[in-house]
């Protein structure tokens, strides 16, 4: 599995995405989108995204991204991507993705601003 799961708090779950995201691979995407739903159905309401290791996003992630915000939100959450590169912070922000999700430099700071 290329993206990777850890429950930070009550409530609070940090997904680790792969660099394989970065292809855009339709099963790298579909992994990301599931294992999202799955963290979800644990009772997860924040989630913070870790794409550090992700160079360039496709845009159905994205897609992807703005559905889990707005589930989330109706129960109170909120999603945070956190230590974004230059090329993904930039097309989040062209896109209009930081409208409705947060970024963050890095984890730590993505996991302050959900206290």
């Amino acid at each position: 599995m290329a993206h990777s799961y850890e429950k930070i708090g009550k409530g609070t779950g940090l997904i680790k995405v792969g660099r394989e995201l970065s292809s855009g691979r339709r099963n790298a995407v579909n992994e990301l989108r599931d294992l999202c739903v799955e963290v979800e159905k644990q009772g997860v309401v924040d989630m913070v995204l870790d794409f550090s290791k992700v160079k360039v996003c496709p845009s159905v992630v994205f897609g992807n991204i703005i559905v889990l915000a707005k589930r989330l939100k109706e129960k109170g959450g909120r999603v945070t991507i956190a230590s974004p590169s230059t090329h993904v912070a930039k097309a989040a922000k062209i896109t209009g993705l930081t409208n409705i999700v947060a970024i963050a430099d890095n984890v730590e700071e993505a996991m302050k601003e959900l206290k």
